[in-house]
Protein backbone atom coordinates (compact mmCIF):
# COMPACT_ATOMS: atom_id res chain seq x y z
CA UNK A 1 0.00 0.00 0.00
CA UNK A 2 1.31 3.53 -1.11
CA UNK A 3 1.94 5.64 1.75
CA UNK A 4 -0.79 8.77 0.45
CA UNK A 5 -3.31 5.39 0.54
CA UNK A 6 -2.37 4.45 4.26
CA UNK A 7 -2.87 8.02 5.32
CA UNK A 8 -5.92 8.44 3.42
CA UNK A 9 -6.82 5.04 5.22
CA UNK A 10 -6.00 6.22 8.52
CA UNK A 11 -7.62 9.25 8.03
CA UNK A 12 -11.01 7.57 7.12
CA UNK A 13 -10.74 4.47 9.96
CA UNK A 14 -10.22 7.78 12.71
CA UNK A 15 -13.25 9.64 11.73
CA UNK A 16 -15.38 6.63 12.12
CA UNK A 17 -13.94 6.04 15.54
CA UNK A 18 -14.64 9.91 16.35
CA UNK A 19 -17.80 8.95 15.73
CA UNK A 20 -18.41 6.53 17.66
CA UNK A 21 -16.41 7.31 20.62
CA UNK A 22 -19.00 10.40 20.34
CA UNK A 23 -21.61 8.50 21.03
CA UNK A 24 -20.04 6.81 23.91
CA UNK A 25 -18.80 9.91 24.90
CA UNK A 26 -22.38 11.35 25.10
CA UNK A 27 -23.57 8.41 26.85
CA UNK A 28 -21.17 9.36 29.86
CA UNK A 29 -22.00 12.99 29.61
CA UNK A 30 -25.53 12.00 30.25
CA UNK A 31 -25.11 10.17 33.06
CA UNK A 32 -22.92 12.40 34.91
CA UNK A 33 -25.12 15.67 33.40
CA UNK A 34 -28.28 14.07 34.37
CA UNK A 35 -26.72 12.65 38.26
CA UNK A 36 -25.98 17.19 38.81
CA UNK A 37 -29.58 18.00 37.94
CA UNK A 38 -31.05 15.36 39.36
CA UNK A 39 -29.18 16.23 42.66
CA UNK A 40 -30.43 19.94 41.61
CA UNK A 41 -33.92 18.85 41.46
CA UNK A 42 -33.69 16.57 44.94
CA UNK A 43 -32.42 19.53 46.66
CA UNK A 44 -35.08 22.14 45.34
CA UNK A 45 -38.05 19.87 46.46
CA UNK A 46 -36.46 19.46 49.70
CA UNK A 47 -36.43 23.47 49.92
CA UNK A 48 -39.17 23.37 48.44
CA UNK A 49 -41.16 21.67 51.19
CA UNK A 50 -39.13 23.12 53.89
CA UNK A 51 -40.01 26.42 52.70
CA UNK A 52 -44.22 25.89 52.61
CA UNK A 53 -43.34 24.62 56.21
CA UNK A 54 -41.56 27.89 57.44
CA UNK A 55 -44.58 30.05 55.98
CA UNK A 56 -47.47 28.18 57.65
CA UNK A 57 -45.36 28.27 60.56
CA UNK A 58 -44.38 32.23 60.62
CA UNK A 59 -48.26 32.42 59.84
CA UNK A 60 -49.22 30.69 63.27
CA UNK A 61 -46.66 32.30 65.14
CA UNK A 62 -45.86 35.98 64.05
CA UNK A 63 -42.89 36.65 66.05
CA UNK A 64 -41.03 34.55 63.34
CA UNK A 65 -41.60 36.88 60.65
CA UNK A 66 -38.61 38.79 61.76
CA UNK A 67 -36.48 36.57 61.62
CA UNK A 68 -37.66 35.18 58.45
CA UNK A 69 -36.53 38.40 56.97
CA UNK A 70 -33.04 38.03 58.48
CA UNK A 71 -32.46 34.64 57.23
CA UNK A 72 -33.46 35.89 53.61
CA UNK A 73 -30.67 38.85 54.51
CA UNK A 74 -28.70 36.33 55.15
CA UNK A 75 -29.27 33.94 52.33
CA UNK A 76 -29.02 37.39 49.77
CA UNK A 77 -25.66 38.42 51.22
CA UNK A 78 -24.48 35.26 50.14
CA UNK A 79 -26.03 34.82 47.04
CA UNK A 80 -23.96 38.38 46.61
CA UNK A 81 -20.92 36.50 47.14
CA UNK A 82 -21.28 33.81 45.31
CA UNK A 83 -21.96 36.57 42.58
CA UNK A 84 -19.06 38.21 42.96
CA UNK A 85 -16.76 34.84 43.23
CA UNK A 86 -17.99 34.09 39.92
CA UNK A 87 -20.33 36.51 37.96
CA UNK A 88 -20.99 33.90 34.97
CA UNK A 89 -23.45 32.53 37.38
CA UNK A 90 -25.77 35.12 36.85
CA UNK A 91 -29.34 34.89 34.94
CA UNK A 92 -30.47 31.67 33.37
CA UNK A 93 -26.97 30.48 32.24
CA UNK A 94 -27.75 29.73 28.49
CA UNK A 95 -26.55 32.68 27.34
CA UNK A 96 -23.21 31.98 28.95
CA UNK A 97 -23.44 28.34 27.46
CA UNK A 98 -23.76 30.11 23.65
CA UNK A 99 -20.56 32.47 24.70
CA UNK A 100 -18.90 29.44 25.48
CA UNK A 101 -19.66 27.14 22.24
CA UNK A 102 -18.65 30.44 20.61
CA UNK A 103 -15.52 30.23 22.22
CA UNK A 104 -15.97 33.86 23.65
CA UNK A 105 -16.20 32.32 27.03
CA UNK A 106 -13.98 30.08 29.24
CA UNK A 107 -16.25 29.14 31.97
CA UNK A 108 -14.44 27.59 35.21
CA UNK A 109 -16.57 24.45 35.67
CA UNK A 110 -16.28 23.71 39.07
CA UNK A 111 -16.93 26.98 40.28
CA UNK A 112 -19.76 27.31 38.16
CA UNK A 113 -21.08 23.92 39.09
CA UNK A 114 -20.23 24.91 43.08
CA UNK A 115 -21.49 28.97 42.67
CA UNK A 116 -24.49 27.50 40.54
CA UNK A 117 -25.70 24.67 42.53
CA UNK A 118 -25.64 26.46 45.84
CA UNK A 119 -27.10 29.88 44.67
CA UNK A 120 -29.86 28.30 42.78
CA UNK A 121 -30.89 26.39 46.06
CA UNK A 122 -30.61 29.28 48.16
CA UNK A 123 -32.77 31.79 46.10
CA UNK A 124 -35.53 29.28 45.35
CA UNK A 125 -35.74 28.12 48.75
CA UNK A 126 -36.22 31.54 49.70
CA UNK A 127 -39.16 31.64 47.22
CA UNK A 128 -37.57 34.04 44.90
CA UNK A 129 -39.02 32.98 40.85
CA UNK A 130 -36.50 31.35 39.56
CA UNK A 131 -37.16 28.70 37.39
CA UNK A 132 -34.74 25.29 36.73
CA UNK A 133 -34.73 25.47 33.01
CA UNK A 134 -31.06 27.52 32.47
CA UNK A 135 -29.66 26.93 35.76
CA UNK A 136 -29.92 22.35 34.29
CA UNK A 137 -28.49 23.70 31.07
CA UNK A 138 -25.68 25.33 32.75
CA UNK A 139 -24.89 22.42 35.22
CA UNK A 140 -25.04 20.20 32.44
CA UNK A 141 -22.83 21.90 30.61
CA UNK A 142 -20.51 22.40 33.03
CA UNK A 143 -20.86 18.77 34.31
CA UNK A 144 -20.00 18.01 30.88
CA UNK A 145 -16.88 20.55 30.31
CA UNK A 146 -15.47 18.92 33.14
CA UNK A 147 -15.94 15.87 32.07
CA UNK A 148 -13.91 16.58 28.72
CA UNK A 149 -10.92 18.51 30.89
CA UNK A 150 -10.35 15.69 32.83
CA UNK A 151 -10.46 13.36 29.92
CA UNK A 152 -8.56 15.83 27.89
CA UNK A 153 -10.44 16.23 24.93
CA UNK A 154 -9.38 18.47 22.28
CA UNK A 155 -11.42 21.64 22.03
CA UNK A 156 -14.12 20.86 19.06
CA UNK A 157 -14.81 17.57 21.22
CA UNK A 158 -15.41 19.63 24.30
CA UNK A 159 -17.90 21.78 22.22
CA UNK A 160 -19.91 18.78 21.34
CA UNK A 161 -19.97 17.61 24.88
CA UNK A 162 -21.28 20.81 26.28
CA UNK A 163 -23.95 20.63 24.07
CA UNK A 164 -24.32 16.90 24.95
CA UNK A 165 -24.24 18.51 28.29
CA UNK A 166 -26.97 21.00 27.87
CA UNK A 167 -29.03 18.73 26.17
CA UNK A 168 -28.98 16.42 29.45
CA UNK A 169 -29.47 18.56 31.66
CA UNK A 170 -32.76 19.71 30.17
CA UNK A 171 -33.73 16.47 29.61
CA UNK A 172 -32.99 15.57 33.21
CA UNK A 173 -34.69 18.80 34.48
CA UNK A 174 -38.27 18.02 32.48
CA UNK A 175 -37.89 14.24 32.06
CA UNK A 176 -38.09 15.62 27.97
CA UNK A 177 -34.99 14.27 26.51
CA UNK A 178 -36.62 15.03 22.55
CA UNK A 179 -37.16 18.71 23.98
CA UNK A 180 -33.20 18.63 25.27
CA UNK A 181 -32.21 17.56 21.87
CA UNK A 182 -34.03 20.09 19.91
CA UNK A 183 -33.36 22.71 22.29
CA UNK A 184 -29.34 22.45 22.31
CA UNK A 185 -28.97 21.75 18.57
CA UNK A 186 -31.24 24.37 17.68
CA UNK A 187 -30.35 27.48 20.41
CA UNK A 188 -27.13 26.15 21.98
CA UNK A 189 -24.76 24.97 19.18
CA UNK A 190 -26.65 26.35 16.07
CA UNK A 191 -24.88 23.76 13.76
CA UNK A 192 -26.61 20.29 12.79
CA UNK A 193 -24.23 17.41 11.83
CA UNK A 194 -24.52 13.57 12.40
CA UNK A 195 -22.44 13.40 14.81
CA UNK A 196 -23.44 15.93 16.93
CA UNK A 197 -27.36 14.82 16.68
CA UNK A 198 -26.05 10.94 17.83
CA UNK A 199 -23.97 11.87 20.94
CA UNK A 200 -26.58 14.71 21.75
CA UNK A 201 -29.19 12.03 21.50
CA UNK A 202 -27.48 9.40 23.67
CA UNK A 203 -26.40 11.67 26.39
CA UNK A 204 -30.47 13.47 26.82
CA UNK A 205 -32.00 9.79 27.00
CA UNK A 206 -28.85 8.64 29.21
CA UNK A 207 -29.67 11.43 31.14
CA UNK A 208 -33.31 10.55 30.88
CA UNK A 209 -33.19 7.26 31.83
CA UNK A 210 -31.12 8.61 35.51
CA UNK A 211 -34.02 10.78 35.62
CA UNK A 212 -36.80 8.46 35.18
CA UNK A 213 -35.10 5.83 37.94
CA UNK A 214 -35.23 8.68 40.52
CA UNK A 215 -38.17 10.48 40.64
CA UNK A 216 -39.89 7.86 38.45
CA UNK A 217 -42.15 8.02 35.35
CA UNK A 218 -44.78 10.90 37.03
CA UNK A 219 -44.77 13.95 34.69
CA UNK A 220 -43.39 16.85 35.67
CA UNK A 221 -46.38 19.06 34.34
CA UNK A 222 -49.49 17.47 34.37
CA UNK A 223 -52.54 18.68 32.17
CA UNK A 224 -56.38 17.59 32.32
CA UNK A 225 -58.33 17.64 29.53
CA UNK A 226 -62.21 18.23 30.41
CA UNK A 227 -63.47 18.31 26.62
CA UNK A 228 -61.83 18.03 23.11
CA UNK A 229 -61.84 21.17 21.30
CA UNK A 230 -64.18 20.80 18.05
CA UNK A 231 -62.37 21.17 14.83
CA UNK A 232 -63.75 24.68 13.65
CA UNK A 233 -61.93 26.34 16.35
CA UNK A 234 -58.59 25.28 14.87
CA UNK A 235 -58.46 28.02 12.92
CA UNK A 236 -57.96 30.34 16.17
CA UNK A 237 -55.34 28.20 17.26
CA UNK A 238 -53.33 28.89 14.22
CA UNK A 239 -53.87 32.77 14.69
CA UNK A 240 -53.05 32.72 18.39
CA UNK A 241 -49.67 30.95 17.54
CA UNK A 242 -48.92 33.45 14.90
CA UNK A 243 -49.65 36.20 17.07
CA UNK A 244 -47.76 34.87 20.05
CA UNK A 245 -44.86 34.07 17.62
CA UNK A 246 -44.83 37.89 16.79
CA UNK A 247 -45.10 38.87 20.54
CA UNK A 248 -41.82 36.57 20.98
CA UNK A 249 -40.03 38.81 18.40
CA UNK A 250 -40.83 41.98 19.47
CA UNK A 251 -39.86 41.30 23.26
CA UNK A 252 -36.43 39.69 21.81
Amino acid sequence: MKPEERTVRNTIIRYRSFRYALVLEGIAVGAISGAVVVAFRYLIGCTDTLLHRILAYGQANHWFIPVWFAILAVAALIVTLLLKWDPLISGSGIPQIEGEIMGELDQRWWRVLAAKLGGGILSLGCGLSLGREGPSIQLGAMAAKGFSRLTKRVKTEEKVLITCGASAGLSAAFNAPIAGILFSLEEVHKHISPELVLSSMAASITSDFVSRNVFGLKPVFTFHITHMMPLSTYGHVLILGALIGLMGVLTT
